[in-house]
């Protein structure tokens, strides 16, 4: 169950009171878990007490009447205060202390022992909540407890009516049933919400990863996530001996654009010119900024022509392509590269770049596959 200040029903509402938005997936699963065997608990305490006093015994009944009040001031006061740790402990302490109480003024074990299925929320709750160690303290005063009630039963039987065996018979599968019930809603709650956290944390990890391999500007891949792709790419080429070509490109003039025009100007021209180019891709193609106003292209199972023939359409396509509200005529740069067996992708990269920049030489808003600069 997530905190989102509104939900679909009133149980969610009444679970997520003493929950606050800043909290943790796991401390906000601890907390509505407890609210909930806290407050069904509590509830069962009231229909047990009822029955108790109905059936003739009004001591019996009184103590889980009270314990639902006092479990219920506790509930409220962690809604108030949001102390998470006392309220923790005062239930414990109660959903502890309350079973041994009934089965006392039942007369011990003969009559009582089935509520000791209650007993043990005790140190299930301490080994959900806190750790192992502070479940084995309090199965000690469990057992303690047990002890106690051992040594004290002769005594207390001697004191109490004694219950009719079908009347015990039937509170042990009242107690037992309604005990798997609160357990079966508890694992029920636990399971829903923590596949909610983890569907939370993928999606988190998702988008991350995504933020992480997109450029912010154009939305296009970045750098590092052509660094992988351009690896996968080597592989596949490896494995099927098909060519692999790679492009660069960049705006032509795109300084003086952004000195005539503004920055703001400039940002709208790079992401009009990588939508130009995406769209003149095949699917298998992968376009991604490399950096500033230059962005490369992966050609898989093109060769040098093929991909010398592409550049030319992106060429003359982003060339036809006006930005809207603006008297810009875009030209582009391309330069060409077929990568060769056994070349790393930043050997075909530069390869790419010098034949750009040689393409700038000669005049831009064309294509080369050169890659000797030296003269440039």
């Amino acid at each position: 169950m997530r905190w989102t200040g509104g939900h679909s029903n009133p149980l969610d509402w009444w679970l997520n009171l003493g929950v606050s938005p800043q909290d943790p997936p796991d401390l906000r699963l601890k907390k509505v878990v407890m609210t909930l065997v806290s407050t069904g608990i509590a509830t069962l305490a009231i229909f047990w007490g009822i029955l108790y006093i109905a059936t003739g015994y009004p001591l019996s009944g009184a103590i889980p009447l009270g314990y639902s009040v006092v479990s219920f001031a506790s509930i409220l006061h962690f809604f108030r205060s949001k102390q998470f740790d006392l309220f923790c402990f005062s239930q414990q302490l109660l959903i502890l202390i309350l079973p041994f109480a009934l089965m006392w003024s039942l007369g011990g074990f003969a009559n009582g022992s089935v509520v000791m299925i209650w007993a043990f929320f005790a140190p299930l709750a301490a080994l959900f909540f806190l750790d192992l160690e502070a479940a084995r303290r309090w199965f000690i005063a469990f057992i303690a407890l047990l002890i106690v009630s051992a040594i004290l039963d002769s005594w207390l039987q001697g004191l109490a009516r004694p219950m009719p065996t079908t009347l015990n018979t039937l509170y042990f599968l009242m107690n037992m049933g309604m005990g798997f019930i609160l357990i079966s809603l508890v694992l029920y709650y636990f399971v829903k919400d923590r596949n909610k956290a983890y569907r939370e944390l993928e999606q988190t990890q998702e988008h991350i990863h995504h933020m992480m391999m997109t450029d912010p500007l154009t939305g296009m891949p970045n750098r590092r996530h052509l660094e992988q792709r351009f690896n996968e790419e080597l592989d596949r080429k490896q494995r099927y001996g098909e060519p692999l070509s790679v492009l660069m490109t960049d705006v032509d003039f795109f300084k003086t654009i952004n000195d005539r025009y503004g920055h703001a100007v400039g940002d709208e021209v790079l992401k009009a010119f990588a939508k130009t180019l995406q769209g003149g891709l095949r699917s298998s193609d992968f376009l991604a900024r490399y950096g500033g106003e230059e962005f490369i292209v992966l050609l898989p199972a093109s060769d040098l022509d093929a991909a010398r023939n592409l550049a030319e359409r992106l060429r003359k396509t982003v060339k036809s392509t006006p930005i809207e509200g603006y008297d810009i005529q875009l030209t582009s740069s391309f330069g060409v590269a077929e990568v060769q067996t056994g070349e790393s992708p930043e050997q075909a990269i530069s390869r790419a770049d010098k034949a750009m920049y040689n393409a700038k030489h000669e005049g831009r808003d064309q294509v080369s596959s050169k890659d000797d600069s030296a003269h440039i």
